[in-house]
């Protein structure tokens, strides 16, 4: 009994966990359900770390969008205390460039190492050749020499970028302006035509309000692929009216992003998707209302199997159940669940021709025909699969756990009506 207390406790553990990362309007304990007054302590300091958890990464959302006028989490999340500093310092330093815009070339920073450098290097090259442009202005006509200052300003700012900085003329897409870097990495004449036909693409669908617009893409170079982030900007340069196509290069960051997803996804003995993925999956295609079939997967005798040959021919026995339901289909998500449990999960756009029952009953088959054979030429044991199917419509209503508890229950009906098909 205080076995399932624990795992009863540790399941209420984990749901608010796996709540707190994917549904945090809804993460909550309900402390008067846990097992005993230790559970509940532990309980509640696990919901006060999971609040300021959320509250951290709502406030770094906000600040990962530019959002400065957000209010800072509570004094005692201290979680947030780095993300609140960054927040204050980006606050500052926008408030230093509205007054460096407003003219104010005194500005400078003392705090952020080679930043600081750079920026004060900036400020007083700003500052330099504003006084250049007047003077210019007194010589020249005031207008066209001013604006033509300006453009070289930004000239001299992005040719230091890490940016590349590509501009182009929103209505003949005619090249106007290519900072340094941008200039080295497009000497390939290959990476050169997808870039600029990537462009003129997100050029031609650019809406009339002028508003900023970022996208990602994805160029091939050499068989490797390369993610970018790109944010267009209309402005006026010079005498056309123009898009600043500015490229951010986050093919590390992307790659790193992919590993960690794909670790916190696979289950670590078959390499096929863990429950965590599969229960997201499912949670995905139920709220979409899109129509698919869940195959509720249950090993016929692991127990028997770990118990009389021990828990390495048990792992063996569970690699042959995913080796097999990895033939069924390249547009199926095989997911083990735990333990002897795996569900296969197939959009009803996936589905091919054929009758499904006899599809898994051919794997099962097949599976039987992997049996470790004795000496004798007899079986050691018979690996066998217990299976449920649940065609869900567009239309359904029933909710992720009525749908796994009704596969379930279909293929408990599947074991009990071939019991006497599993021998030992």
């Amino acid at each position: 009994m205080a076995d399932d207390l624990t795992n009863k406790d540790l399941l209420a553990y984990y749901e608010y966990l796996s709540s707190v990362l994917y549904d945090h309007k809804n993460a909550n304990i309900d402390l008067d359900d846990l097992s005993d007054a230790e559970h509940r302590f532990f309980g509640e300091a696990l919901m006060q770390f999971g609040n300021m958890a959320i509250e951290t990464r709502e406030f770094a959302n906000s600040i990962s969008r530019g959002e400065l006028d957000c209010p800072p989490p509570s004094r005692g999340n201290e979680l947030a205390a780095p993300l609140k500093s960054l927040h204050a310092t980006l606050k500052h330093l926008t408030w230093q460039a509205k007054q460096i815009s407003g003219g104010d070339y005194e500005q400078h920073v003392d705090f952020m190492g080679e930043f600081s450098d750079a920026f004060n290097e900036m400020v007083e090259q700003l500052a330099s050749r504003r006084r250049e442009m007047e003077d210019e202005a007194e010589r020249n006509q005031a207008h066209l020499e001013e604006l033509a200052r300006a453009n070289s300003i930004f000239e001299v700012i992005t040719s230091n970028m890490e940016e590349w900085i590509v501009m182009l003329d929103r209505h003949t897409s005619q090249r106007l302006f290519t900072n340094h870097d941008a200039k080295n990495i497009l000497a390939s004449d290959l990476l050169d035509e997808q870039l600029y036909g990537i462009l003129k693409e997100y050029i031609n669908s650019l809406s009339k309000d002028d508003e900023p617009k970022r996208e990602e893409f994805t160029l091939i170079s050499d068989a490797c692929l390369q993610h970018f982030e790109v944010t267009l900007y209309p402005i006026k340069w010079m005498d056309h009216d123009a898009v600043a196509c500015v490229l951010l290069d986050v093919t590390e960051t992307k790659e790193e992003y992919n590993r960690l997803e794909d670790a916190a996804y696979k289950d670590n003995m078959t390499g096929i998707y863990n429950r965590l993925y599969g229960m997201k999956l499912l949670e995905e295609y139920t709220v979409n209302h899109t129509p698919f079939v869940l195959v509720f997967i249950d090993m016929d005798m692991l127990k028997y199997v770990n118990d009389v040959f021990g828990h390495a021919e048990g792992d063996e026995y569970i690699k042959s159940v995913a080796e097999i339901l990895r033939e069924f289909s390249n547009h199926a998500e095989i997911c083990r669940l735990g333990g002897d449990e795996f569900m296969v999960l197939i959009k009803e756009s996936d589905l091919g021709e054929g009758d499904l029952d006899e599809t898994f009953e051919a794997l099962r088959r097949k599976l039987a025909r992997t049996n470790i054979i004795d000496e004798s030429g007899k079986p050691l044991y018979y690996r066998s699969i217990s299976f449920g199917i649940m065609k869900i419509s567009e239309s359904n209503e029933l909710s992720t756990s009525d749908i796994l508890a009704m596969a379930d229950e279909k293929m408990y009906e599947y074991k009990k009506a071939h019991k006497q098909e599993r021998r030992v």
